[in-house]
């Protein structure tokens, strides 16, 4: 049970100050939402949420009235892009703390502005909400903002594979990393995908690499290998990776570490916003009824994910991913994501 359902469906649900998305779509099942949907397992009663109604109707239709009145501070950003066309996504300032930057600080220990050293982000900016949060995370972690490069995974999607294009881009992203390193000596944390740090790495200086304390991982799944790869590159780095997207937050691993082999375990922040479950993969059943059964501690399973804010109300996103669903602490989490490999589902990784 999530402290947050019961205020949240109250919220979403006010007949006067609600949602007009969930005000319509209680309409529709013929049932009192707040109600009927007492826990998180009472979800599946509305159904699987179709992200398309995210790209076919405006940010308003999902946001409750009272949210949009009194001047609060909100943060607008989009989806990736990845399977589709990008979605629209917003989040109270205390909200994209707690989704994004809090848990980071959880799992690392560390204190604000406790570090020494500078940031370098090698991922997007613009509507990316993961690079706002790569600068709010420097700047609290160190008291200063990061060194960014210029970055767009949506252009370097519309480049066909192993093309000249893609290749100079790439080499355009390095170019400027490695100028960067060069430059600044201060540089100690790096964020950014695997993919682009592996392509950086084979190309620096073993001076450069052994300065780097800390790396930080996200925007794509992270497997062993790369990860024993990145170990060895930087052998003086603990590395921290990241799980989710910009709709819902990020799930990390339990603490930094050196690599050691293991498939890496994520867990949602424990504040109950975000919540993680995984469903079965049977392709004879549809996503309503896959739904409702949950795998085993120890089986595969597809991702769903459960938004819990006040700014925006999200249950039952059947991700495009899958992993072994693991417990720890009384809290459900996902070992080894990776793209639906049973779903016929393409996804277009790039860079980012």
């Amino acid at each position: 049970m999530s402290r947050w359902l019961e205020p949240v469906l109250e919220l979403h649900l006010d007949s006067e100050w609600g949602s007009p998305y969930w005000l319509q779509r209680q309409r529709e099942l013929g049932i009192d939402l707040r109600r009927e949907v007492r826990t998180v397992d009472d979800l599946a009663l509305l159904g699987p949420f179709d992200l398309e109604l995210l790209r076919r109707h405006p940010l308003e239709h999902f946001v409750p009235r009272a949210m949009l009145q009194g001047g609060r501070q909100m943060l607008l950003g989009e989806t990736g892009g990845t399977s589709g066309p990008p979605c629209s996504v917003v989040f109270l300032e205390a909200e994209f703390e707690a989704a994004f930057v809090h848990p980071f600080f959880h799992a690392t220990g560390w204190r604000r502005e406790s570090e020494e050293g500078r940031w370098l982000w090698l991922g997007p900016g613009g509507p990316h909400l993961i690079g706002r949060a790569a600068r709010r995370i420097a700047r609290e972690s160190t008291g200063c903002d990061c060194f960014s490069i210029d970055f767009d995974p949506r252009w370097y999607r519309t480049l066909a594979p192993g093309t000249l294009m893609r290749r100079r881009y790439l080499g355009h992203l390095l170019e400027q990393a490695r100028r960067i390193l060069h430059q600044q000596p201060s540089v100690r944390f790096l964020f950014a995908t695997p993919v682009v740090l592996l392509e950086l790495a084979s190309g620096l200086e073993e001076q450069v690499r052994e300065r780097i304390g800390f790396i930080y991982l996200g925007g794509m799944p992270v497997e062993p290998q790369p990860l024993q790869a990145l170990g060895e590159y930087f052998p003086n780095a603990r590395l921290l990776s990241g799980y989710g997207n910009s709709l819902f937050g990020v799930c990390h691993e339990a603490a930094p570490h050196r690599p050691d082999g293991e498939p890496p375990r994520y867990f949602p922040p424990d504040d109950g916003r975000m919540l993680l479950q995984l469903v079965s993969l049977d392709p004879a059943l549809d996503d309503a009824e896959r739904l409702i059964l949950p795998v085993a501690e120890g089986e595969c399973g597809q991702v769903v994910m459960h938004r819990l804010d006040c700014s925006l109300f999200l249950p039952n996103v059947m991700e495009r991913d899958q992993g072994v669903r693991v417990r720890a602490g009384g809290r459900e989490g996902v070992e080894a994501p990776q793209p639906l490999q049973v779903m016929g589902i393409e996804i277009e990784q790039g860079i980012y």
